[in-house]
């Protein structure tokens, strides 16, 4: 009986995940989740992917939520599995992607006993999660509660600020049984979400401290379709990283490079200073806007506070899109002189990083402009933070054409390429990613099996033999060489493409830009290393910065 009421509980939850639009789990394999991986994997219309790793799953998961805006499940066993989850909650926590983190677990009499594969998992992810819930091991007493408890767990995850939710199961033993049709059938719960808003009267007051003034916005992720609009309202340039999938045109994409020019800043100071979404990578951009001391207003779907210099004005929780449109309506332009400067500017420095680039080795920068053009129009990006997400903001020129996805939540290395797997099952297209060696390495477990998935990714991995970042950072200065090599520079040795053939993955050692165009061209999965030099890539970024310098002087 106990195994029946395990199968009709978990069954019970998958047909009410479905009712409401969950409907892709990805499942790390083990023994004591097995009721909830039958149940999954015997519901209709669902899609099952089985990855090795925890860790892989989660960041799948997360992939496929931040692409679809709907939770997907990602399930593991009990004890330390479930840890393994825990980076890609955090990361779910802080870019607000939904999520459904399902751990099973050990009953009650097996905890504090030294029963195997048994940990405290109660509140394990702590705050990072919007609602945790363990219900115990499923009884037929509660089966009334059973799709209240999936619908709680849907709502948790999309309602507000969309996050993860945590639900515990415990299960006994035997782990396998039939579930009751008779006992499972149930009306489905119905659930509705509104968006935030802003009164009329405080964008009537938002419009007139903005209207006449010289302005900047700064789009990044989350900033919606909306702000071309407002940019052409108010005839302000748009400093869009890679992830606003902004194509107005007055988007600014080489603003890091041009805020660097010392005597082109200090001409063009803004007034005003309008963040919508996430901020860039850009520290030299931010850094400005905190010398300048200018008004600053942040809007954003949800209220999060992305002010880590302690300079925002006026928060605005507002879905950005809709907010954009009544704010345009209400605006006066700047004098057109403004924007026409900064786009002046902007082709200027787009021309410049094109010549530079073709008379420049490979590198992170031309590898990254190469990858943009290279794609398919309307191919999705995963970029893995640290140097490939930088130099695709700086370098890697028009983005509006591809759908560009980045972790910047905690700003970790960790899933990339399982985040990517997770992009390619929800959108069924192609999928470029753009991604260093050791965050390659740090991912590895996610290529098991990756050759077989029938998904198009097309890697590009910039091999440098460790960590390049750390060049561009003080430490490079100050710590003597061979102690900066041993704790920064963390040279691995590894032999990147015979990694990726021994996955299975066609796989190409890339030494010219046409060579990366052409592997670029053909359907994934596929690996494409690049080799560069950390030292290299740092005088490259020199004669970037210098040549977009020299463009606008």
């Amino acid at each position: 009986m106990a195994a029946d009421v395990q199968a009709s509980f978990c069954t019970t939850l998958v047909a009410q995940w479905s009712a409401l639009g969950v409907d892709t789990a990805f499942v790390a394999p083990g023994s004591r989740s097995t009721p909830m991986a039958l149940a999954l994997d015997g519901s209709p219309g669902w899609r099952v992917e089985v990855l090795l790793d925890e860790r892989s799953a989660a960041f799948a998961a997360l992939g496929y939520g931040l692409v679809t805006g709907r939770p997907a499940v990602a399930l593991c066993t009990s004890g330390t599995a479930a840890a393994h989850f825990h980076a890609a909650v955090i990361e779910a926590d802080l870019s607000a992607v939904p999520l459904l983190v399902v751990t099973a677990d050990r009953p009650p009499e097996l905890r504090d006993v030294g029963a195997p594969q048994t940990i405290d998992q109660i509140k394990m992810y702590g705050s990072s999660v919007r609602w945790f819930h363990d219900p115990g091991v499923a009884e037929w007493s509660t089966k009334a509660r059973w799709p209240s408890l999936a619908a709680h767990c849907v709502d948790s995850s999309l309602s507000g600020r969309p996050g993860p939710v945590h639900l515990n199961l415990p299960f006994r033993e035997p782990l396998v049984g039939d579930a009751s049709v008779e006992e499972t059938a149930h009306r489905a719960i119905e659930s509705h979400r509104g968006e935030a808003s802003v009164s009329s009267d405080a964008i009537a007051a938002l419009a007139a401290r903005v209207s006449g003034r010289r302005g900047v916005i700064v789009a990044g992720r989350g900033s919606g379709d909306s702000v071309d609009a407002l940019a052409a309202a108010l005839d302000w340039p748009v400093f869009a990283e890679p992830r606003a999938h902004c194509s107005g045109p007055r988007v600014v994409r080489h603003f890091d490079s041009l805020i660097r020019c010392e005597s082109f800043a200090s001409a063009h100071r803004p007034e005003v200073v309008l963040r919508v979404g996430e901020p860039p990578a850009s520290k030299v951009t931010a850094q400005w806007f905190a010398s300048l001391g200018v008004e600053q207003i942040h809007v954003s779907a949800h209220s999060q506070y992305f002010d880590p210099d302690g300079r925002i004005g006026v928060h605005v929780v507002a879905e950005p899109s809709a907010w954009a449109v009544s704010l345009a309506r209400l605006v006066a332009p700047v004098d057109e002189s403004w924007s026409a400067a900064w786009c002046r500017a902007e082709a200027s420095a787009s021309d410049a990083v094109t010549r530079a680039c073709a008379g420049l080795p490979l590198s992170g920068p031309t590898a990254a402009r190469t990858l943009v053009g290279g794609l398919p129009s309307g191919a999705h990006v995963v970029v893995s933070s640290s140097m490939p997400v930088r130099d695709l903001e700086w370098f890697g020129g028009r983005c509006d054409q591809l759908v560009v996805h980045s972790n910047r939540g905690a700003n970790g290395i960790d899933g990339v390429i399982a985040t990517a797997i997770g992009v390619a099952v929800a959108t069924r297209g192609p999928v470029g990613v753009s991604i260093g060696d050791v965050a390659l390495l740090h991912d590895s477990s996610s290529l098991a099996g990756l050759s077989g998935r029938g998904l198009d990714l097309r890697i590009v991995v910039t091999d440098n033999d460790g960590g390049g970042i750390f060049h561009y950072l003080p430490q490079a200065s100050v710590v003597e060489g061979s102690r900066f090599e041993k704790l920064f520079g963390t040279p691995h040795g590894t032999d990147i493409a015979a990694f990726g053939r021994a996955h299975g993955l066609s796989t190409s050692v890339i030494t010219s830009i046409p060579e990366l165009e052409e592997a670029l061209s053909r359907p994934g999965p596929s690996l494409m290393v690049v080799a560069t030099d950390r030292r290299g890539d740092l005088d490259v970024h020199r004669q970037l910065h210098a040549a977009v310098a020299a463009a606008t002087a």
